[in-house]
């Protein structure tokens, strides 16, 4: 009986999603703690710099539970985008089989990433209620469709950087450059709202800060959304994905044989 080709596809990301596991933490016998460990001693960081250089707080917030929904929101976007890139150099191997097709390992890639983000973000609620912290949440909701939009805007991104990267090696270098700026100007450690005027302005042209703005303004009842563009969000999430979806389709073939 010949199998559908949407039960293929399943059928195949669902081996990926397997492998990618495997080969992601099988080896590496803490890794699954790195997952936690790395956006935990970040929060640890940035909560300690605040202390240090600014005693004024965000009145009625707790800024470790700020900087944690910043930090696994800007991780789940971060990981998938580039990760994403390298999946048809890492998987290269599996094409040869027919049922494969380069574009299932950017799907995996990106169920194995928001995975992961959900298991931590869920230890992080854990340890958050048993340290006492408030973990109040405006409109649940909301927040997990900022979660859910911002993991769909990385893919997308994530497409389009691998199907370029794929032809042009350089590319993907000035990529992973461009995230370093990326993490301090992303409104991660502050709300638009602090800012100077013109700054705001200024740092309103990052489409990552209105996806951030967005999930704070959703959970916290003393923020709000104010600073958020939707049509500029949907533009940055519709733009890249079909773009990205146009050249892989008009790249396919060269992909497999690259």
């Amino acid at each position: 009986m010949k199998r559908k080709p949407f039960t293929i596809f399943k059928a195949v990301v669902k081996a990926l999603v397997l492998r990618e596991v495997q080969t992601r933490f099988g080896s590496q016998k803490l890794g699954y703690l790195w997952a936690i460990i790395d956006p935990m001693a970040m929060i640890v960081v940035f909560s300690f710099i605040k202390t240090i250089i600014s005693h004024a707080s965000m009145p009625g917030i707790d800024y470790p539970v700020f900087l944690a929904t910043s930090f696994l929101a800007y991780n789940l976007f971060k990981n998938i985008s580039l990760r994403t890139i390298e999946a048809f150099i890492s998987n290269k191997g599996l094409f040869v089989y027919k049922q494969v097709k380069p574009f299932d390992t950017l799907v995996s890639r990106a169920i194995v990433e928001s995975l992961i983000i959900g298991v931590v973000t869920i230890i992080f609620i854990c340890i958050g209620l048993y340290f006492g912290f408030d973990m109040e949440v405006k409109d649940v909701n909301m927040v997990i469709l900022g979660f859910l939009w911002i993991g769909v805007f990385g893919f997308g991104l994530g497409l389009l950087f691998a199907v370029i990267g794929t032809f042009y090696e350089n590319f993907k270098k000035i990529i992973r450059l461009m995230f370093l700026p990326l993490f301090f100007l992303s409104a991660l450690v502050y709300t638009v709202e602090s800012l100077p005027p013109i700054a705001r302005d200024i740092i309103l042209f990052n489409p990552v800060v209105h996806f951030i703005e967005f999930i704070h303004g959703s959970f916290f009842p003393e923020l709000d959304t104010k600073y958020v563009d939707f049509t500029y969000m949907a533009f940055w999430t519709l733009i890249p994905f079909f773009l990205g979806l146009w050249l892989y389709i008009k790249s396919e073939r060269k992909i497999v044989m690259s």
